[in-house]
């Protein structure tokens, strides 16, 4: 039946659903890249499941990205991602994660 067909459906895009964190830095905020950037990713059919727009302190910066914490460009990172307001989204659908990367 056609239930069985819509429940076969949505069980297999619920299971290959998938989110991805992407932000918007300084230089793309300022430049006003923001809602282009979100029209590309909805224009894909992924849905926006959240959007902060923050200036993001040091503290918190070096704690989003300790892992790169040794690295020789760290602290140059952490300067430039603290110098003006970022945009960071969760964007949610199938394929995200491939297609995100792709798209930026």
């Amino acid at each position: 039946t056609l239930l069985s067909i819509y429940s076969l459906f949505s069980s297999a895009m619920a299971a290959n659903k998938e989110r991805t964190f992407i932000m918007v830095k300084p230089d793309g905020v300022q430049r006003g890249l923001v809602g282009k950037i979100i029209k590309r990713f909805e224009t894909k059919g992924f849905k926006l499941v959240a959007l902060k727009f923050t200036w993001p302190t040091e503290e918190l910066l070096k704690k989003h990205y300790a892992d790169l914490s040794s690295r020789p460009f760290f602290p140059g990172l952490v300067k430039y991602m603290s110098s003006g307001p970022v945009v960071p989204m969760v964007w949610e659908g199938l394929n995200v994660v491939k297609t995100g990367r792709f798209m930026l």
